[in-house]
């Protein structure tokens, strides 16, 4: 074995370098950030060969003195620390002096300086580590750097390089994430003496928001605001509907520093829980300003993570801050047609204003409605075999009878049946004053337990005229036995029923959890359900989160689990059913979730496995009642699975497709 041995300052400059110095974009990042250091209010940058050959950054900043040009490259020289303790409270872009004299090690560079206050500059040169006397330069005040033939003693390096418009590509996302962190900066790029960026001092936040990232993704976006506090958050995220397959467009910064932190895009993932379809990424532009000495930037070579004291504050801050921000928002896509194509075409989203003026929010919050709280029976409630079925009398909700025990009766004497679980009166009362639809009229059920049909010769026109006139405020009929068609005074909305059932269960089965009120139906006899071994030993380590959902499981020894209770919201489908959908969806998770994303995930499933699905026919009675719990709903504009529940076609798209505007 060798002896040990002292590197020359040569190698150890390029070792160096090759722990900042990635590519061309490394360079221009650790000028612009000395440029915004030096309190530069403007910053010109040109390249050659996608920087390759050529970066030059011209800035107007606070200039560099002359004794002080020379020690500039030299390792770990800065101005901006003195002591140890400044290290857990940085407030400046750079810090650790190593970016001139890592560039030096691989570069050619070209240093001219002039202060504000002196009547010249002066200019030295620095060729792969070896520096130059200084000489006079007489230049504008600021700094102007230049660093050619980068690598051209490391041509290693160099092969490892992409090509030029790869290479441009990077240094162009270099400029955009410092153009979003400091707005008031005038910034140019040009690459071969053609201008790619022209961003002057006036242009705001959205608007190089929409410079770089078009306006289609401006006009989405929803501000965002924590309020004044020692941590604070402003910024955008955009519309559920502006979504994209990557999380690219998930820009952090703090304290005027991009970074990235999979906690904090998780919190942002997470706010858009049950909005977004699964591997869909939401978009957003959040700007932390956190006391410098509660958060770390000295933990990565390239400054690009950071370490917060408090994350788990910052993380909640994150994710309250953005959900409560779209809870304010009516997120109902809106279909469009481009104009010059058939409809049909091509389908656009765009939000539109509120359909529904009731608290709804509110009122889902601090009550649930007589159905969930086992006062009235659910329409949509439906059981396995042996349990009461749509058409059959509800023992839970027989007719109270008149005072002396006597059997209500109608007007012409005969005795009145016991309402059928889908009666229209079902929809009165105990909520809250104007915010349900009035009764509709009476339908016929067929005493077999058939689905309640329309009035004997009546049509469906009729009965959507008869609902219209009642004060429902809306005609809608079923499409396809799939969807619904609701007229609006915004034009037309059609509904995905399967979805809108989906989240209304999916509401009420949250709900009840959070309020301790789930109903659990316990089996006479617990059902055992046979599984592979790594399935079940999968579903007995998440037995607390099934128990918190009304099912029960406990082991029976072998591959065998037994099933003991289900939730008796879900009672349409049967216990086995449940569990295995519950099942199928736990194992094609690729890491364990948290307990809280596991009780999401698994409510989802509930749902979607027990909701009305694609193709069930519903009577006017159904769908009447589903309109109305939509209403009532918190989040109706989208399924716990992110897909749309509804799609508004505006009036004024309808008139321009007859050519009426």
């Amino acid at each position: 074995m060798s002896r040990i041995r002292q590197l020359s300052p040569d190698v150890v400059n390029k070792i160096a370098a090759g722990e900042v110095i990635e590519r061309p974009a490394s360079v221009v990042k650790e000028l612009l950030e000395n440029s915004v250091d030096a309190g530069a209010t403007r910053i010109d940058i040109d390249l050659d060969a996608g920087g390759t050959e050529l970066i030059r950054v011209v800035d107007d900043g606070c200039g560099i003195d002359p004794d002080d040009l020379a020690l500039a490259f030299s390792q770990h020289a800065t101005s901006k620390l003195e002591t140890a303790d400044d290290l857990f409270r940085i407030g400046t872009m750079g810090f650790r002096g190593e970016a001139l004299s890592s560039i030096a090690g691989i570069g050619q560079i070209t240093l001219q300086s002039r202060t504000h206050t002196a009547a010249s500059g002066c200019e030295v040169k620095c060729d792969g580590g070896a520096l130059t006397p200084a000489k006079p330069w007489n230049g504008s005040p600021g700094t102007r750097l230049e660093v050619r033939h980068l690598f051209y003693n490391v041509p290693v390096r160099k092969k490892f390089l992409k090509s030029v418009a790869t290479e441009l590509g990077h240094v162009c996302e270099t400029v955009t994430r410092l153009a979003l962190a400091h707005p008031t900066l005038h910034i140019t790029l040009r690459h071969n003496n053609r201008l790619v960026y022209d961003i002057p001092s006036s242009a705001g936040l959205l608007d190089r928001i929409a410079l770089f990232f078009t306006g289609e993704v401006r006009d989405a976006l929803y501000e965002l605001d924590s309020g004044e506090g020692p941590m604070r958050l402003r910024g955008f995220v955009a519309d559920p509907k502006c979504e994209r397959g990557n999380s690219k467009l998930q820009y952090l910064f703090v304290n005027g520093r991009w970074f990235r932190d999979r906690s904090l895009s998780h919190a942002l993932q997470e706010s858009f829980r049950g909005l977004l379809m699964s591997q869909r990424y939401a978009i957003g532009f959040l700007f932390l300003t956190i006391p410098p000495d509660k958060v770390d930037v000295n933990v990565h070579p390239t400054k690009s993570e950071v370490r917060f004291q408090e994350n788990s504050l910052v993380y909640s801050m994150v994710r309250s801050t953005i959900k409560h921000r779209l809870l304010k928002e009516n997120l109902i896509p809106q279909l469009t047609v481009p104009q010059g194509e058939e409809v049909g075409a091509s389908e656009q989203m765009a939000s539109v204003p509120t359909l529904f003026t009731s608290p709804r929010r509110e009122l889902a919050e601090q009550t649930l409605a007589p159905w969930e709280r086992g006062e009235l029976a659910d329409p949509f409630w439906r059981t396995p075999a042996g349990m009461p079925v749509r058409g059959e009398p509800n023992p839970q909700t027989p007719f109270p009878k008149k005072e002396g025990g006597e059997e209500p009766k109608s007007e012409d004497g005969a005795p009145l049946a016991p309402p059928s679980a889908f009666s229209p009166s079902l929809l009165g009362g105990g909520v809250g004053e104007g915010l349900l639809p009035q009764p509709v009229p009476s339908f016929s059920v067929d005493p077999g337990g058939a689905t309640p049909s329309t009035p004997p010769g009546s049509t469906l026109n009729e009965v959507q005229t008869e609902t219209k006139e009642k004060g429902t405020g809306s005609s809608a009929f079923q499409l396809h036995d799939s969807y619904l068609v609701l007229e609006t005074s915004e034009g037309m909305l059609v509904i995905d029923q399967h979805a809108l059932h989906e989240r209304i269960l999916f509401e009420q089965l949250r709900r009840r959890i959070r309020a301790g009120q789930l109903e659990v139906q316990r089996l006479l006899i617990p059902e055992p359900i046979d599984l592979p071994a790594e399935q079940a030993a999968l579903v007995l380590e998440a037995a607390d989160a099934l128990a918190e959902l009304g099912l029960e499981v406990s082991d029976f020894g072998g591959n065998t689990i037994l099933l003991s209770s289900y939730p008796t919201l879900l009672g349409r489908k049967a216990p086995h059913v449940i569990l295995r959908s519950v099942i199928d969806h736990i194992v094609t998770q690729e890491r364990a979730p948290t307990k809280e994303a596991l009780l999401h995930l698994l409510m989802a499933t509930m749902a979607c496995k027990a909701a009305v699905k694609a193709g069930d026919k519903l009577s006017a009675e159904e769908i009447t009642y589903l309109l109305h719990l939509r209403t009532m709903a918190e989040d109706s504009h989208h399924c716990p699975h992110g897909r749309p529940t509804s799609l508004l076609f505006s009036r004024q798209e309808l008139d321009k497709q007859f050519r009426r505007t």
